[in-house]
């Protein structure tokens, strides 16, 4: 087992970006629709990375892709195991959804949900519609960019965190430095204009 490789040191601010679908909305498309939204009224170089913070409602009509979604078997031949399970005559409530969006379209959601019994269901969210309401949160952060990459391991494109560096080498000591300069010459010609 390998260690965990941390390749992106912490964001810069995490903003919430809030909707509501209503009934008969899909909700992948909503919410790919969404971060594209969000994500283009950011600057490229200052995020490109989206996530979902939180949501709640309850969709009918729901598609998923369950557990053992391996393009390879554990003796490396393929795998047919994405197992696609479609439950078009129910109603669920939403119990949690995660997920993260790229500005290449890229994302991946998963989803819980529990039926009318209160058992729960869950897995890769392929599509479903709004039954009632979703409410969503949404969120960026600064400094960070999600991009999808084919994993040769997997067989699946799979997250790369990038880092965004700011596009200014100046250091915050070097801004200071040069207000400072400006109000001191500021001073020193309001000083000359005033002795006249």
């Amino acid at each position: 087992m390998t260690e965990p490789k941390l390749i992106v040191s912490p964001s810069g601010a995490v903003t919430a970006h809030c909707l509501r679908l209503h009934p008969g909305d899909k909700l992948m498309p909503s919410l790919k629709q969404a971060a594209s939204i969000i994500l283009d009224r950011i600057p490229r170089e200052r995020c490109g990375s989206a996530f979902v913070i939180t949501a709640v409602g309850s969709l009918q009509d729901v598609t998923l892709r369950l557990a053992n979604a391996s393009r390879t078997d554990g003796a490396g031949e393929k795998n047919d195991g994405n197992d696609i399970k479609r439950y078009a005559n129910q109603r669920f409530e939403v119990v949690s959804l995660t997920g993260t969006f790229s500005r290449d379209d890229g994302c991946h959601v998963h989803i819980s949900l529990a039926d009318a019994e209160g058992m729960a269901v869950g897995g890769h969210l392929i599509d479903g519609v709004v039954f009632t309401t979703c409410e969503l949160v949404l969120g960026t952060a600064e400094g960070v960019e999600f991009v999808r990459q084919m994993d040769d391991e997997t067989g699946y494109n799979e997250l790369e965190v990038r880092q965004l560096l700011p596009r200014s080498n100046e250091s915050k000591w070097s801004k200071t430095s040069k207000a400072a300069l400006v109000m001191a010459a500021i001073a020193f010609v309001a000083a000359k204009i005033k002795s006249r």
